[in-house]
């Protein structure tokens, strides 16, 4: 195993202010992303209209609801491209390339087969659709299909691009990929075809076009975005294995989600249901926020552990951590005082439980978060396989806890009592695997610097933002316009002042500092 050396000299600054650059192109692109992505919905919903949205998000729920398999896959071609970079192996880099393609292509070929034998069936025949729109349905779960087809025959190249950590390049054609999207639907509603039928087929040509696009920058921008015969023996098989092990996570992950999800139907009814479904939604767009750090750090912690360079892995991953748990202490905690003025701006008058689970999953949601630097370093030593186990088969003893829990009369609010807990001891499982697999960690370093601090400056936070949300009148714009101004604007500064280290405060500076003399200019 690795250990911390006197030889391993961490990275020059520009590496550390390129992460930082890309961390904040992809904020900048997930924010401008969530804002087409809500007026697309009230755009697609009008044009198709009640009944065939409902229809269109059935069938390509079908087909979506594998889709997880692959950002997986994705990601377990990014790590051993990463780590081909960080050990300089050019004849490893095309070859892994290579296996990724032909298992993208086997992977294609079964979804097509599956989805067009099984899914057509289980369309025509098990779904709740009118007769007279069945035809229309079955075209746009077709469309559908080979959309997904094309956005999997991408996966390779967008491997490549985090590999390369061109954060602009994937931010650029992601947005462009979003407003063409929007584009397809004004189009849709303004147009006589078939409007179900019709957009699928307009998503279909942007999934072509954005695999277009990717194949041509992989093609120009990287010498190993080749197709050429392996000649690393055992790769396909190093390639799968990994990639089996990590969808243990994403299953593991939604086997809890999806339990909790049927066990609070059986004992407590759909209106629960709708409370939880909202908070999910919640979840979902805080995931987004993880997913741009977690893919700003990630492909330079994998070059770091492949180049031996591990006092800059350490360094990487502490400031990982910090950006993670702040970034969401810093926009969870408005969410938490303003949550029932925010609800009632999005959804109108909502049930006290909805309120509830809404602010309760974003406890559940600062959890969580803090496991991605953990599974970084440990992909990156390869020793996914203990590392899967031993956490996610404790991860699944959330259902049977809240199981228990329900039949011993508990509230339907301890479903997040037990995925909390159940997160925080599989956090625990986390840092342990992790001190095994990785010498250069310290546990007790992570409580001092990480933990011990966050608490005192989650206390402070959370101490004024409460003085100035009683301070004001209550349930109003101008409360919530103060609160999520200054709320996370005092998060920032106890932050910066006790949060982090001084050298992570001359980044911080020399980054500004150069952003203003470049606009100045």
């Amino acid at each position: 195993m690795p250990t911390t050396s006197e030889n391993n000299v961490p990275l020059p600054s520009s590496s550390s202010k390129r992460i930082v650059s890309n961390a904040l192109i992809l904020f900048v692109r997930m924010f401008f992303l969530t804002l087409i992505n809500l007026y697309a919905v009230r755009i697609i919903l009008k044009g198709l209209g009640d009944t065939d949205y409902g229809l269109y998000s059935t069938v390509t729920g079908v087909i979506t609801s594998s889709a997880f398999v692959s950002s997986v896959l994705a990601l377990s071609v990014q790590r051993f491209l990463s780590y081909a970079i960080g050990t300089r192996d050019n004849q490893k880099l095309l070859d892994i390339f290579s296996a990724s393609m032909n298992i993208t292509l086997a992977l294609t070929a079964i979804v097509l087969i599956v989805f067009e034998v099984g899914g057509t069936w289980f369309v025509a025949n098990e779904l709740t659709i009118p007769a007279e729109r069945m035809t229309a349905t079955l075209q746009a779960y077709q469309f559908a299909l080979f959309a997904f087809i094309f956005s999997l025959l991408q996966i390779p190249y967008t491997a490549a691009i985090f590999a390369h950590e061109d954060m602009g390049i994937y931010a650029l054609v992601s947005t462009v990929e979003c407003i063409l999207k929007l584009m397809a639907a004004y189009l849709m509603m303004n147009t006589t075809p078939d409007h179900l039928a019709f957009y699928s087929f307009l998503l279909m040509i942007v999934s072509i076009i954005t695999f277009a696009t990717y194949l041509l920058i992989g093609r120009y921008r990287y010498c190993e975005c080749r197709y050429h015969k392996v000649k690393t023996a055992g790769l396909h098989k190093e390639l799968l294995s990994f990639s089996g092990w990590s969808f243990l996570g994403p299953l593991a992950n939604m086997g809890m989600i999806q339990g909790n999800i049927i066990l609070l139907n059986i004992f407590f009814g759909p209106l629960i249901n709708t409370a939880f479904g909202i908070a999910l939604q919640i979840n979902n767009a805080f995931n987004t926020l993880c997913n741009c750090i977690v893919i700003a750090m990630r492909p330079a912690m994998i070059k770091s552990y492949a180049d031996n360079s591990f006092k800059y892995l350490t360094r990487l991953f502490n400031i990982s951590n910090k950006l993670l748990l702040y970034s969401l202490i810093a926009i969870g905690l408005p969410f938490l005082l303003e949550m029932d003025t925010v609800l009632e701006i999005w959804l109108g008058k909502v049930s006290e439980a909805t309120l509830l689970f809404s602010r309760l999953v974003i406890c559940y949601i600062i959890v969580l978060g803090m496991n991605a630097p953990i599974t970084t370093i440990v992909q990156a030593t390869g020793r996914v396989k203990d590392y899967h186990l031993r956490v996610e088969s404790f991860t699944l003893l959330c259902v049977p806890i809240t199981l228990l829990f329900f039949l011993l009369h508990f509230p339907a609010w301890t479903v997040f009592g037990s995925m909390v807990g159940i997160c925080v001891i599989a956090h625990a499982i986390r840092l342990i695997c992790l001190r095994q697999y990785y010498k250069g960690f310290s546990i007790r370093e992570y409580f001092m610097s990480l933990c011990l601090p966050a608490f005192v400056i989650c206390l402070l936070a959370v101490t004024a933002s409460l003085l100035l949300h009683f301070s004001l009148e209550q349930n109003t714009i101008l409360r919530l316009l103060m609160v999520f101004t200054i709320s996370p604007a005092l998060v920032v500064m106890f932050v910066y002042l006790g949060g982090i280290s001084h050298d992570e405060r001359i980044i911080i500076r020399q980054f500004i500092t150069t952003k203003l003399n470049l606009w100045h200019r």
